[in-house]
């Protein structure tokens, strides 16, 4: 972990594969013009690795959404210890984009599913069409090194790729102008 939370250790739940260190790096060298008093949402957040390091060099608030419920118990643990702003659902990433409108539009999303599951997709499409995203918003999304790039909506670019280790980085943000829903 970098920024201020640096030295803490982050306790892992069993089923949960953290972005790697050095991946980790990678991203926020990648995010650092925009993560200061982002909002952010970290969904199938797991141990909550990237949220809480967006936290840790600024971020305003992040959103963690992880189905296991075990995970998100640890999670939300995590968050009320370290006392950072932060909010823990224990949901499903669909579901919950399906049936939860934004509170707040995010700047920052972060997706790590489970490779292969083409769930990547079925997100970015539900925080485009039900409003999530913020004007210049960027989205970090993990996928195995041999997946393709998900297919984006229209209204979302690919900025970034990268491959670190089993892991492909895809850094995407939203394109200017009018959106289609």
């Amino acid at each position: 972990m970098g920024g201020n939370l640096r030295g803490r250790l982050l306790q892992v739940p069993p089923k949960a594969r953290p972005t790697p260190a050095r991946a980790r790096e990678t991203v926020f060298n990648w995010l650092a013009p925009v993560v200061e008093e982002a909002q952010c949402l970290d969904l199938f957040a797991g141990a909550g690795a990237l949220g809480l390091e967006a936290l840790s060099r600024g971020a305003a608030h992040c959103v963690f959404v992880e189905s296991e419920h075990s995970a998100a118990r640890m999670l939300r643990r995590v968050v009320e210890e370290w006392q950072v702003a932060a909010r823990v659902e224990p949901a499903d990433a669909v579901g919950w984009l399906e049936k939860s409108g934004p509170r707040q539009r995010m700047n920052i999303v972060f997706m790590d599913p489970p490779f292969g599951s083409g769930l990547a997709a079925r997100c970015c499409k539900l925080l485009v069409r039900n409003g999530w995203l913020a004007n210049h918003c960027r989205l970090y999304l993990e996928a195995g090194k041999r997946e393709p790039a998900p297919e984006l909506p229209s209204e979302l670019k690919l900025m970034r790729e990268k491959v670190v280790g089993d892991v492909r980085m895809m850094l995407a943000g939203r394109t200017p102008g009018p959106v289609s829903y």
